[in-house]
């Protein structure tokens, strides 16, 4: 069952091939600039409103909140890119799934995370590196530089040594990652003057459940939405009513 999203501008399969040997790849072009700031906008109205009223889960001064499926964040802008829906098919394969709608937001007085994977190896025994079964898309909604916070990455997707220098996912808001969710990363300490908030969807095989909560959709939206739309979302939590107007996204519980 093919994704039915238009060939896209460039090089989707050699952006594929470097995704899966290298393990990341960001991609030419940002979103575009006026969808951007319409998603910062929102996103933040609803993440400045966790922050003075929740605690953080994922470290100190750091969110995990999932994102509602509604306008912005359903727009098929941010989940149906066509180039990254193209490089999603050619590594995952025709009936990929997206899984997981959330984001990551470190506030001034954040710290290192540990490093980690959002996902491991499948057969820890088995030698050969299988190809990869969950790729995640990350995007900041601001301007990121070595102070904000950003994204490090490790080269490869074994641990790294204590001594690895990482990369850093540093560039104009609106830039799209994507990477191997077994590759080792960890948020960055944020010392600049405001929150770096970064959207995270997953894109996954069909068997494979990331261990967080799918995204949560009523299900005439789904319904409605543009091919591959309804496919892509088939695994999605659905609902049988709209959110009150009262509702918040839900925070991200931590990892079982």
């Amino acid at each position: 069952m093919a994704l039915d999203a238009p060939e896209p501008p460039g090089d989707a399969a050699a952006l594929a091939n470097e995704l899966t040997t290298e393990g990341v790849v960001v991609l030419p072009e940002p979103l575009p600039a006026p969808f951007v700031a319409e998603l910062r906008s929102a996103f933040l109205h609803l993440i400045e409103r966790y922050d003075t009223g929740t605690d953080p889960n994922r470290g100190t001064r750091r969110h995990q909140m999932y994102l509602p499926f509604e306008p912005p964040f359903s727009e098929p802008t941010l989940w149906g890119d066509s180039l990254v829906l193209a490089i999603v098919e050619r590594v995952l394969g025709p009936d990929a799934e997206c899984t997981y709608y959330g984001s990551d937001t470190p506030f001034p007085g954040s710290e290192h995370q540990p490093v980690h994977q959002d996902g491991g190896p499948l057969f820890p025994e088995w030698e050969p590196r299988p190809p990869p079964y969950c790729i995640a898309l990350n995007v900041p909604l601001v301007d990121v530089g070595r102070d904000d916070g950003p994204l490090e990455w490790f080269d490869g997707v074994e641990r790294p040594d204590d001594d690895a220098v990482p990369n850093r996912f540093t560039g104009p808001a609106g830039t799209m990652l994507l990477r191997d969710s077994r590759v080792w990363h960890r948020g960055s300490p944020n010392v600049g003057s405001g929150p770096r908030p970064m959207l995270a969807l997953l894109y996954t095989r069909p068997w494979y459940r990331f261990p967080l909560d799918r995204p949560l959709i009523d299900r005439r939206v789904v319904a409605s939405l543009p091919e591959p739309g309804p496919r892509l979302f088939r695994a999605a939590d659905l609902v049988g009513r709209e959110r009150s107007a009262g509702d918040l996204p839900r925070l991200g519980r931590e990892p079982s």
